[in-house]
């Protein structure tokens, strides 16, 4: 798996190396279109996964979250090999771990081996979600920075989208088809194929080629992607950074430094920040919650759809609007309209909706027709906010503030308290919903997003218009 750019470069062109640069970007992020896929698609396997599995709110709840959990230890994982041996030999380990996992939870026989299966599932969902946005930021140019780590984000959302269509498309075609949810949990193996086959012929960073004493493999790598006045420059920009702490790296030594405290725990409010919106329980649990309020299960499963089509607009929205705009403005507005759709979702619960109890089963009904299109408006309206404005920005930060030495252990850490704070979150929310109902539940999500929201305004940083190696020494100072 080593690298296939250790031939003599030809001198890029603006327009070449543009072209170039697309292409590394397109074939990386499928990364996070597996990502997007093996999240989303539990959604709808869960309605008819229960019934052959037997699945009660709790377990529902742990099968959903044993991925979270997986991802979370992937994402330590993948942060500390990619810094060792290289982003995209990471990759290339990730893509077939997507493929053989993505198998195993089609194959599951009971609760146990789902278990299992979603949780090594999860370590390659993990390691991507470290691995790809740092591999692009390091690749890009600084101007093109923004809206290269941006697309990310919205093939994540393509991800899950296409998880809900073809979840759709399977139910509303084969309603009578036996183990449906079998054929749905083993179609993401297609991306992990296509993410392996490609990154065969992608580069290596740069940055890694010259912290690892590869100089030469790394002036080759930008002589593609740069114009020749752009490589030498580029060059001692990360050799100076790399000669400032010469000395051998050590995690241990370096948390031990103020600066790199402060931008771990800023890094960990950014991402508490974005989990607290409760995204992955509108993404994942949909379908569930659109059932609960008595939409079918067709109705529910293709209503969750929508949820998909939305996100992939807005991050679309966001992609272009991110490099125009501050980044703190971004993600506190952001941060504002989900806080303010979430109020709304734990209202209409309780002023739309009533509880009736036939046959010593309570469930959830509408006061009037059409009540549950309501709740799915305003998760849409939620999505709008969180998809076009928080999410965009949520990954390129991560992606930009940890220094070279540790950028793959801190955006580690980062995305392990990412997929930490989603386990427990989607581990109740099942609970949660079923003991307590939509408007508590959503209610508490609400007021946390109000606390969250104090602490971005005092603490948030601002990354604008600055390469790496200036957001380095910015933060070092």
């Amino acid at each position: 798996m080593e690298s296939n750019i250790d031939r003599p470069a030809t001198a890029a062109t603006p327009t070449s190396a543009s072209a170039r640069m697309k292409r590394i970007t397109l074939i990386s992020t499928i990364g996070g279109l597996c990502f997007g896929y093996d999240t989303g698609v539990i959604s709808g396997a869960l309605l008819f996964m229960g019934r052959d599995l037997g699945l009660s709110p709790t377990a529902e709840g742990f099968v959903t979250s044993s991925l979270l959990f997986g991802a979370a230890m992937g994402s330590l994982l993948g942060g500390m090999l990619s810094d060792k041996q290289g982003r995209r030999k990471n990759l290339l380990w990730v893509a077939m771990i997507f493929v053989l996992g993505a198998l195993a939870t089609s194959l599951a026989w009971n609760v146990e081996s789902m278990l299992v299966a979603r949780f090594v599932l999860g370590l390659a969902v993990g390691c991507a979600s470290v691995t790809v946005p740092v591999y692009i930021a390091e690749l890009a140019p600084a101007n093109q920075r923004e809206r290269l780590v941006t697309v990310n984000e919205l093939m994540i959302v393509t991800g899950q989208f296409l998880a809900y269509s073809v979840n759709a498309g399977i139910v509303n075609a084969y309603p009578e088809l036996s183990h449906s949810w079998r054929l749905m949990l083993a179609i993401p193996a297609i991306p992990g194929v296509l993410l392996w086959l490609g990154m065969m012929w992608m580069p290596e960073s740069p940055r890694f080629w010259v912290q690892n004493g590869k100089e030469k493999e790394a002036r080759e790598v930008l002589s593609t992607l740069r114009e020749p006045h752009e490589v030498e420059k580029e060059i001692r920009e990360i050799k100076k950074i790399i000669e400032i702490d010469s000395s051998k790296v050590r995690f241990r030594d370096e948390i031990r430094k103020k600066w790199v405290v402060q931008l771990i725990l800023t890094g960990l409010m950014i991402v508490l920040a974005t989990r607290v919106t409760g995204v992955n329980t509108i993404m994942y649990y949909a379908p569930t919650v659109l059932k609960s309020t008595g939409l079918g299960d067709a109705a529910a499963v293709t209503g969750a759809v929508a949820n998909g089509l939305i996100s992939i607009l807005a991050t679309i929205f966001g992609i272009f609007i991110i490099a125009k705009l501050p980044r703190r403005k971004i993600f506190i507005g952001g941060q504002i309209g989900v806080t303010i759709a979430l109020v709304m979702i734990g209202l209409a619960f309780k002023l739309f909706f009533h509880d009736e109890t036939v046959n010593g089963v309570v469930s959830l009904h509408g006061n009037f027709d059409g009540a549950s299109y309501i709740i799915l408006g305003l998760m849409s309206l939620f999505l709008i906010f969180m998809q076009g404005l928080i999410a965009p920005v949520f990954w390129l930060m991560l992606s930009e503030i940890y220094p070279l030495r540790i950028r793959g252990m801190g955006m580690g850490i980062a995305v392990f308290g990412l997929w930490a704070f989603d386990f427990v979150i989607q581990s109740i929310f099942p609970i949660l919903l079923s003991n307590y109902g939509g408007g508590a539940t959503f209610g508490i999500f609400g007021l946390s997003n109000i606390v969250m929201l104090i602490l971005l305004i005092k603490y948030l940083p601002e990354t604008q218009g600055m390469t790496l190696e200036e957001i380095e020494k910015r933060f070092r100072s």
